[in-house]
């Protein structure tokens, strides 16, 4: 078993990589992230949790209270995804590229479902959206990492390097997902 300090540089070296990795992901479209979703779903992350698997691998739950399902169906108010990676006591398993939910976090996530019904993020980081409230015009804005524009909560490097782009609507995002599940 790896020692704290070395799964830290394991991470931090993954960490530093990850703007190479990120480069050669092929960007998904709203439609081709439709396509491929069996549930899309807007709602609140309630929760957030670290589990290990039988095989000892380390992958965190999250608890999202669902609002709207844009694709597909949500048997609750309550629905579950995974993903890979997570931190339980001193020992960090990071996932490069991969998605992560904050408790509280207003989000539309595309999911497809794993053997246990949960939901797993098309295209790791790409298939979650971030929804915030524009303070000027009220309107639900969304972002990810390739489409839409971050709000004030996003960190100055995101804000400079998303400035050009186009904001992105809740409401313009929902429409394209009803129209490509068609």
């Amino acid at each position: 078993m790896k020692s704290s300090k070395q799964t830290l540089m394991v991470g931090i070296a993954l960490w530093l990589m990850t703007p190479f990795l990120a480069g050669q992901m092929i960007q998904l479209s709203i439609d081709q992230m439709t396509q491929r979703a069996q549930v899309v779903v807007q709602g609140t992350v309630k929760n957030k949790s670290c589990h290990r698997d039988s095989a000892g691998r380390i992958y965190t739950q999250v608890e999202l209270e669902v609002d709207k399902v844009l694709k597909g169906s949500a048997a609750s108010g309550r629905f579950t995804i995974v993903y890979g990676g997570g931190r339980i006591g001193n020992q960090t398993s990071v996932v490069p590229l991969q998605v992560d939910y904050a408790v509280g976090e207003e989000v539309v996530a595309f999911l497809v479902l794993n053997q246990r019904g949960e939901g797993v993020t098309v295209g790791l980081m790409q298939g979650k959206f971030h929804v915030w409230t524009d303070p000027d015009t009220k309107e639900k804005l969304v972002w990810n990492p390739f489409l839409g524009r971050p709000g004030s909560a996003g960190s100055k490097a995101q804000l400079e390097a998303r400035a050009g782009s186009e904001q992105l609507t809740l409401a313009n995002l929902e429409l394209q997902v009803k129209g490509a599940a068609r």
